[in-house]
């Protein structure tokens, strides 16, 4: 029998998502279902930076389309909701419209989202996000930008982020900018392949 979730519509704390049951906070990670039952050999780096993760750690899992970053992403999500952690999955793409969908709304995500706040949970309160596609966006000053600015507040506000990107640490560097190379470097990083 499975369980149904509601969403809240009113502003939720940290401790709040935190709170949920394990089945509930992955209900909102909002991972794809293609993902949700796939579970992925972990590899060694990946695996000792779950075991041994404290609040605020990032991993950046890279290599070509098709290795299975995603896979290792997921599986490293939730792991760390099974541990008490407040998730979050959302494609770079998916995060770039939600914020003109946020510009075009008054400064909260329309209806369609599962919260007003999303972006805002997204940005600061979720305790992991995975940031999956990042550099298969569209490249504009807008959405470097944006990026680049939501990597940066979650690594200053020690806020976990799991990214996948098909682009290299220096490549993903020089598309982002020197505002996230510290918070990049001080991430654990697979290379997949």
């Amino acid at each position: 029998m499975s369980q149904t979730f509601q969403t809240p519509t009113d502003w939720k704390s940290a401790a709040w998502w935190r709170n949920r049951s394990p089945e509930e906070r992955m209900f909102h990670a909002k991972v794809p279902q293609r993902f949700r039952s796939v579970e992925a050999d972990l590899p060694p780096i990946a695996a000792n930076w779950v075991n041994n993760y404290e609040d605020g750690q990032s991993i950046f899992i890279h290599g070509k389309p098709g290795t299975g970053k995603t896979s290792i992403a997921q599986e490293l999500l939730k792991h760390l909701v099974a541990k008490g952690q407040s998730a979050r999955f959302v494609s770079a793409e998916q995060y770039i419209e939600m914020l003109k969908d946020q510009f075009d709304n008054d400064n909260l995500l329309p209806e369609m989202y599962s919260s007003p706040y999303l972006i805002k949970y997204i940005q600061g309160v979720f305790d992991v996000v995975l940031l999956d596609g990042v550099g298969q966006e569209r490249e504009t000053e807008f959405s470097t930008h944006e990026i680049g600015s939501l990597i940066r507040r979650r690594y200053e506000n020690v806020r976990t982020v799991i990214i996948t990107t098909t682009l290299g640490v220096t490549d993903f560097n020089r598309r982002y900018g020197d505002r996230v190379k510290s918070a990049v470097l001080d991430m654990a990083e697979v290379r997949v392949q």
